[in-house]
């Protein structure tokens, strides 16, 4: 049956048609507002929030997009600005050059022989001993710069401690005016000297010394150094090396023992042990060799030894004497004795005190 409608029924179905398609317009409005703005507060961009939401709504995944990197306009980024460079002079190195770590300035060894050479050369003989003293004792010369510090001190020795001009402001010496009743022993003895030194430096003996004369003294006792590797014996006065009253006095070429025999440590000079013209019992089976007889191997002097540190404790029989071979000195060829030659075993004696002069041999 067909059912026909009025003119009028059909303008009202137009208009609620109209009507219907102007609210979803709306509502769709209003939804795509609503996305954008929680888009911009969320941070994400407009576009792919509203993708990713409409993929999820339709439950379709959207195509994987990177973010782009977007600075917020009221918060820019907070960034130090670069640390003023400033240019340093260039300065060429060395190959290998390595910086001190300490910033103070080094002592200029040159500088110290050049002033001590100048003392020596206008008789201020005290003050280049010191100069040179003072560098040697700092342990910072290399090896060559400590021979040239040595020769320049024995030289200088030559004449301070050995020779018979005297200096009553030297700190290893001086003077003194000879005491009624006095003696060359009681003298050397009061200033750990033997009187044999107090004799040699003045050029007198016991027999002449006279009341109220001035005569030069030493203040000791004498301590001696063998270096085995060198062959050397250094003569000190004040102490041993590392002793802050330490002074070099000179240096004497040695003979060691057969097969590095000689042990090293600390010796003392044995009391009543220093001999002159001693008498030889050859621990060899020769038999005993008489003082003045030329085959006598100690060269006309003995000085007893007793070990007290290292390899030296317990050992016996050792001692520094002369020698009638020459030849042996700078070389290992004793039994174990150290050997000097025949001009410097003399004075050797002279400057080593009984008891309290002390031998200490290094490798």
């Amino acid at each position: 049956m067909e059912v026909l409608l009025s003119r009028q029924s059909r303008r009202v179905s137009r208009l609620f048609v109209v009507i219907l398609l102007v609210s979803f317009s709306a509502a769709a409005l209003s939804f795509i507002y609503k996305m954008n703005h929680q888009s911009t507060a969320s941070g994400r961009p407009p576009a792919l929030l509203i993708a990713t939401d409409i993929a999820s709504i339709a439950n379709v995944t959207p195509a994987t997009q990177p973010a782009p990197e977007i600075s917020s306009p009221t918060s820019p980024p907070m960034i130090d600005p670069p640390a003023p460079v400033v240019q340093q002079p260039h300065i060429a190195q060395p190959a290998g050059y390595q910086p001190l770590v300490s910033t103070e300035p080094s002592v200029s060894i040159s500088s110290v022989i050049s002033s001590a050479q100048s003392d020596m050369d206008n008789g201020r003989l005290l003050s280049a001993r010191s100069q040179l003293n003072d560098a040697l004792q700092s342990g910072e010369l290399s090896e060559a710069e400590t021979t040239t510090v040595k020769t320049m001190m024995s030289q200088i020795n030559q004449t301070l401690i050995f020779g018979r001009q005297r200096f009553a402001d030297d700190p290893y010496g001086g003077t003194y005016v000879v005491q009624p009743g006095d003696s060359l022993a009681r003298i050397a003895m009061a200033h750990d000297c033997t009187w044999e030194m107090v004799g040699r430096i003045n050029g007198i003996d016991a027999k002449h010394l006279r009341s109220g004369a001035t005569i030069k003294i030493v203040e000791g006792p004498f301590f001696a150094v063998v270096d085995k590797h060198k062959f050397t014996m250094d003569l000190y006065l004040g102490g041993l090396p590392g002793e802050k009253s330490c002074m070099y006095v000179t240096t004497y070429m040695v003979g060691l023992g057969k097969d590095n025999s000689t042990p090293v440590g600390t010796w003392m000079v044995e009391p009543h042990r220093k001999l002159k013209h001693p008498t030889y019992y050859s621990p060899r089976g020769e038999g005993v060799i008489a003082a003045d007889d030329p085959k006598n191997p100690l060269g006309g002097y003995w000085i007893g030894l007793t070990g007290t540190e290292g390899q030296a404790v317990g050992k016996m029989s050792y001692g520094i004497h002369g020698t009638i071979d020459p030849d042996s000195i700078g070389k290992q060829s004793s039994m174990g004795c150290i050997r000097l030659h025949a001009d410097d075993i003399a004075i050797v004696y002279d400057m080593l005190v009984e008891g309290k002069s002390m031998v200490v041999l290094k490798e």
